[in-house]
């Protein structure tokens, strides 16, 4: 391998690892961790479907993301509405079946 390239990939990879030390670093100092993450019911009951355990319920997003995110803010989110917050009539004239741009308002 050309020494310029070993040297431009080394490179990334000191820089990569500092970044995750300190990225790590910081979410220890604050106390949090990504455990395991579970759906929740509106009560806020685990749900496993390899157990059966609340198979059957809906899961709720202010359980289940609202734990340890502000829920209102990730609620105005593209990936939470989804072209919801933007549907109308009017929104394509060349397909008038589409409502928005996300996935809300489509045939």
């Amino acid at each position: 391998m050309h020494p310029f390239i070993l040297r431009g990939v080394l490179c990334y990879v000191v820089v990569f690892a500092s970044a995750y030390n300190s990225f790590v670093g910081e979410v220890q100092a604050r106390g949090r961790s990504c455990g395991p993450i579970y759906l929740r019911t509106a009560q806020g009951e685990i749900i496993n479907p390899m157990t059966g355990e609340n198979d059957d319920a809906p899961f709720s997003t202010r359980k289940t993301c609202g734990a340890c995110h502000d829920y209102e803010t990730i609620t105005k989110g593209y990936h939470f509405q989804q072209g919801w917050d933007r549907v109308r009539d009017d929104f394509s004239v060349e397909k008038p079946w589409a409502l928005s741009d996300g996935m809300m308002g489509k045939q």
